[in-house]
């Protein structure tokens, strides 16, 4: 919930020197925000805020080109383990 999201903008403003909550739909990589080192990072912090492992080899960037699908994407790996 509330929470998982605050969390995850929290890792992106870390990651991207950026606060997004406004722009949860923003493409973060057409605007440059994350690369492929970005990725890394990215999914670094998650398994480590949400005690949940991340295949960086399934995680693909239309699964988490934007805040919002992030949010999404964690939140379906989270249902899945409970």
């Amino acid at each position: 919930g509330i929470y998982m999201e605050e969390s995850i903008y929290n890792i992106l403003e870390e990651i991207t020197g950026e606060d997004l909550r406004k722009e949860g739909n923003v493409n973060l990589f057409d605007s440059g925000r994350l690369d492929s080192l970005g990725i890394i990072e990215l999914i670094v912090a998650i398994e480590d805020n949400f005690n949940i492992k991340l295949d960086p080899a399934i995680v693909t960037r239309k699964d988490i080109e934007t805040p919002n699908k992030i949010i999404e994407y964690i939140q379906t790996h989270i249902e899945r383990k409970m």
